[in-house]
C-alpha cells in the first residue's frame, strides 16, 4: 500500500531548510559604460561647440609664427565681403570697442585672434586693429595657415620659386 493513502496520515515531513539570503551584490558595470558613454558625449559636444566659433575664411599662409594657447581668447573674424563677426555672431565695428571692452573687463588678460581673409581690404583690417588699440586690447594675434619655407603666397598670386 501506498505510504500516503487517504485513511493514514502521511508521514512527518522533514523541516524545510531555510537557505541563507544571498549576499545583495552590485553590478557596477554598467554604471561604468553609462559614466564612459557620458563623458564621450561631453567631449564630442565640447570638440563640435569650439569648432562653431570658426568662420569658414579663406586665411592667408605664413612661415612664421608659433602656436598659440591661451586660457581665454576672444575670436574675431572679418571676412572677404568686409563683414566683421565677434565669437562667431555678425557684429557692427562701432559695436566692437563695446564687446572688446565688457570682455577684458571680465579678463584682463584676454587674447584677441583676428581671422582675417586673405581677400579683405587693408582698410578694413586697419580699422579692425584701430578698433581694437581704442578698446584697450593687450594681446592682438593673426591667425594664419602654416606654410612651407618658399609656399607664402601674396593675394592671390603665389610668389616666384627662384
Amino acid at each position: 500500500m501506498n505510504a500516503a493513502s487517504p485513511l493514514r496520515p502521511p508521514a512527518a515531513l522533514p523541516a524545510r531548510r531555510r537557505r541563507a539570503p544571498r549576499p545583495l551584490r552590485a553590478d557596477l558595470l554598467p554604471l561604468i559604460d553609462v559614466v564612459f558613454l557620458l563623458l564621450a558625449v561631453l567631449l564630442l559636444s565640447m570638440v563640435k561647440m569650439v569648432r562653431s566659433y570658426t568662420l569658414p575664411v579663406d586665411l592667408p599662409t605664413a612661415t612664421s609664427g608659433e602656436d598659440f594657447d591661451a586660457p581665454t581668447v576672444l575670436l574675431l573674424a572679418l571676412d572677404d565681403q568686409g563683414r566683421y563677426f565677434a565669437g562667431g555672431e555678425p557684429i557692427e565695428l562701432a559695436d566692437l570697442g563695446e564687446r572688446i571692452g565688457s570682455a577684458l573687463a571680465g579678463d584682463p588678460e584676454l587674447a584677441v585672434l583676428v581671422q582675417a581673409d586673405r581677400n579683405a581690404r587693408h582698410g578694413e583690417v586697419t580699422a579692425l586693429f584701430d578698433e581694437l588699440r581704442n578698446a584697450g586690447a593687450p594681446r592682438v594675434l593673426f591667425v594664419a595657415t602654416p606654410a612651407a619655407a618658399g609656399d607664402v603666397e601674396i593675394g592671390n598670386a603665389p610668389e616666384d620659386k627662384r
